[in-house]
């Protein structure tokens, strides 16, 4: 079996696993999607109660214990980064929302 064989057959064989990881990565996403419309929704024309909440998560991710398995403190501390970073985003994209829906429903009542 020369190096192309292999190629092939390893190709083949993590197909199945690429395709998981593309569907997963879709429902993520439309979750977070549905997720941000509902904050939106939830704190229209509540900004400040909305960053308030955030920055509590925040302080939460940055001082809770990660559960999982037995792993090693930098795998940890790296999941808090990650974990804070995708919260980051969420905060960064709902609060966008949130300013744009405000402001529309403001100055249709003008």
């Amino acid at each position: 079996m020369d190096r192309e064989d292999v190629l092939v057959l390893l190709d083949a064989s993590l197909q199945p696993i690429f395709e998981e990881q593309f569907e997963q990565s879709a429902r993520i996403t439309s979750v977070r999607f549905l997720l941000e419309d509902l904050f939106a929704d939830k704190y229209l024309d509540k900004l400040p109660e909305f960053t308030a909440r955030m920055d509590r998560l925040l302080e939460l991710t940055r001082i809770a214990p990660v559960k999982g398995g037995p792993v090693s403190a930098e795998y940890l501390s790296e999941m808090k980064v990650r974990v804070a970073t995708h919260i980051e985003r969420f905060r960064s994209e709902t609060e966008r929302k949130i300013v744009a829906r405000s402001s529309g429903r403001n100055s249709r009542s003008e």
